[in-house]
């Protein structure tokens, strides 16, 4: 009976090791290099792809928020 215990928890403890390791992904220091489209580019993760991509932006003063206005075509 304790072989069993003593593998399940090895089993978990190694589970949650390696999970673990997935969210050390960090994001890059927002500067003029790593802003580079083709460096944005090289980052695999697309939710922090798009997380940097977006810092990069407002850093840049490429991205204004809507003055909320409505605008019409004629």
């Amino acid at each position: 009976m304790k072989p069993i215990k003593a593998l399940q928890i090895l089993v978990i403890a190694s589970a949650a090791s390696l999970i673990g390791g997935c969210f050390d992904a960090e994001l890059p220091e927002v500067n003029d290099t790593n802003c580079k489209l083709e460096n944005i580019k090289k980052i695999e993760d697309r939710a922090l792809q798009k997380e940097f991509s977006s810092k990069c932006l407002r850093r840049s003063g490429g991205f204004k928020e809507s003055s909320g206005e409505s605008f019409t075509v004629q």
